[in-house]
C-alpha cells in the first residue's frame, strides 16, 4: 500500500523530501550520515548522492570531527527561509488529494465471453498472405 504524500513529497523527489524534513524541521539539529539513514530508511550511497546535491548548493552545510561527516541546514543561504518555511508547512497542509496524484489506471477493452465467435472477415479479405512461405513469388 502507498503511503500518504505530504506536499513536501509532491513538489520535490522521495529522497530529497526526506532529507528536507530531517535537516529542516530542527535547522540548528545536526545529524551525522548514518543518523539520516536510520531516521530515513534510506540506503547509505542514497543519502550520500542527495547530501551531496544540496551540499554543492550551498542548502546544508558539512564538517567533519574525523570520525563522523555532519550535516545540518545552512541557515546563512538565501532560500533557507523558504525552505524552512515549505518543510514546516508540508506538515501542516491538508494532505494532497491521493487519488490525483497517480495516472488513472487505462481500461482494457473487454474480453470477448466464452461463446462468442469473432465477426467474419470480410468476402474480399485474402486467404494467404505467403509471408512465411519458401517460395518466392515473381
Amino acid at each position: 500500500m502507498r503511503s500518504k504524500k505530504t506536499a513536501l513529497d509532491v513538489l520535490f523527489p522521495r529522497v530529497r523530501a526526506e532529507l528536507l524534513r530531517l535537516l529542516f524541521v530542527e535547522p540548528a539539529q545536526q545529524r551525522y550520515v548514518r543518523e539520516l539513514m536510520n531516521m530515513s530508511g534510506l540506503a547509505l550511497h542514497t543519502i550520500q548522492d542527495e547530501l551531496r546535491k544540496l551540499t554543492a548548493v550551498g542548502l546544508i552545510v558539512t564538517w567533519s570531527n574525523g570520525y563522523h561527516r555532519f550535516y545540518r541546514a545552512n541557515q546563512d543561504h538565501p532560500l533557507f527561509g523558504s525552505l524552512l518555511h515549505i518543510v514546516r508547512g508540508s506538515a501542516k497542509l491538508p494532505l494532497p488529494k491521493q487519488i490525483l496524484l497517480h495516472r488513472p489506471r487505462r481500461r482494457r477493452p473487454a474480453k470477448p465471453r466464452a461463446g462468442r465467435q469473432a465477426a467474419p472477415l470480410p468476402k474480399d479479405w485474402p486467404g494467404k498472405w505467403n509471408l512465411f512461405s519458401n517460395r518466392r513469388q515473381t
